[in-house]
């Protein structure tokens, strides 16, 4: 019987994780059927609030809470379900911008024990529920759910949504979702549905034409005006804006967030947006956590999100560059360092404490000239680069979601 947190996380750790374990994305695994049940036995609480799904394979989640942001400021009751977490899990299930407590979690576990003993979800299917449960007991108006993985069979995508959003799709789980940009994109477009809007980051050309193909697509117009010391100005439907934050992308995840959210109905003014983006905080998204030296810690996992974070890192000022990367086993890591190690000085690599963590020995064989030391542990690598590194230089903590977690765990106090 679950009384109190410790409890909840007992539990919920014996269902299974795929997050954590390399499996092949087939029905077998990933259905809808068993969420469905799950829902119903619950009262179908993603019924009782609107809500705004995103897929994506760089960019979701960024985007994901800057369309919560413009919500929270014009004045709407908000949930915000992301996945996955970087340091509390329950990172994933916030309201009105801050994520849940404690005795909210348990209480959640609690109630959801019984059914979840009988039908046996999957440990996300078992947050997705969780979210879904506390966003309709706090009565919230909209929700924005940012899929966990492709889209089609993901366990998010039993909702029907107010408006739909796909940002940039690129390779990447492709053992999973295909290996060829159609066979993503159609994954990914699994989540668009008849009659409800939709809106696009930019495609290239073969994922745009299978999402045209489904559904009628809005794809928001945005231009980058500057880029500098962790401030964006760039301007989208006919107003400028700015965000505090790196790289030049992220114009394209706030335009879409803004159009995501006026096609679900809700109403804003430019006043909100403009006090969103101002106070937004992207956690793991190239952040700066320290200065002298500059530290910034991004959770970037495929070779789309390490080039947009090298191309970022141009702007940052700084006299080396030391990396720390560690990654997933799985992922294509030899085309991450092909965008990393150019713009870096000497190279730290590491594992985060995760099976599908690559062995630092293979990320050494990788190093093709660049400085290169190994270090054991996402803690050791971090006092490694500290120890390298005098105030005028930049340390850039990447590679995967989990190293990038450890090292915000490590590197100042969470919420």
């Amino acid at each position: 019987m679950i009384r109190v947190y410790a409890d909840a996380l007992r539990f919920l750790n014996t269902f299974t994780d795929y997050e954590r374990m390399a499996s092949v994305y087939s029905p077998g695994d990933y259905n809808l059927e068993r969420m469905r049940r799950l829902l119903c036995a619950l009262g179908n609480p993603e019924r009782a609030f609107l809500s705004l799904h995103i897929a994506g394979t760089k960019g979701k989640g960024s985007t994901a809470h800057l369309a919560e942001a413009i919500l929270r400021e014009s004045g709407y009751r908000t949930g915000l379900y992301t996945s996955p977490h970087l340091v509390d899990l329950r990172e994933r299930i916030r309201l009105d911008g801050r994520q849940i407590g404690e005795a909210d979690f348990t209480r959640l576990m609690a109630e959801m024990e019984p059914q979840l003993v009988r039908l046996r979800p999957t440990y996300f299917e078992t947050m997705t529920a969780a979210a879904f449960l506390m966003f309709a007991r706090r009565g919230v108006d909209y929700a924005v759910v940012e899929v966990g993985l492709g889209g089609r069979l993901d366990a998010t995508n039993v909702i029907l949504p107010a408006a739909c959003a796909i940002t940039t799709i690129d390779f990447d789980h492709m053992e999973k979702l295909g290996h060829t940009l159609r066979e993503i994109a159609a994954e990914k477009a699994g989540i668009l549905k008849p009659g409800v809007p939709a809106v696009s980051s930019p495609q290239p050309a073969a994922a745009r034409r299978v999402l045209e193909a489904r559904a009628p697509i809005h794809f928001p117009r945005f231009r980058v005006l500057t880029s500098r010391d962790f401030v964006l100005k760039f301007r989208t439907e006919g107003r400028p804006y700015e965000l505090p934050v790196l790289g030049k992308h992220q114009a394209a995840n706030a335009a879409t967030a803004l159009a995501l959210v006026r096609r679900s109905g809700a109403i804003v003014n430019p006043g909100a947006v403009r006090r969103a983006f101002r106070n937004i905080r992207l956690p793991g998204r190239i952040e700066r956590v320290g200065r002298r030296p500059t530290l910034i810690v991004d959770a970037a996992h495929n070779p789309v999100s390490a080039l947009a974070l090298a191309a970022a890192l141009g702007a940052v000022p700084r006299r080396r560059l030391i990396l720390v990367f560690g990654a997933s086993r799985d992922k294509d890591v030899q085309a991450m360092l092909r965008a990393l190690l150019p713009v870096a000085d000497l190279a730290i690599f590491t594992k985060a404490a995760n099976p599908r963590a690559a062995a630092t020995s293979d990320l050494m064989r990788l190093a093709k000239g660049c400085p290169a030391v190994a270090a054991g542990s996402v803690a050791r690598a971090l006092a490694l680069a500290r120890k390298a590194a005098g105030p005028q230089d930049a340390i850039v903590v990447t590679g995967s979601f989990y190293v990038a977690g450890e090292a915000l765990g490590l590197l100042k106090p969470h919420e």
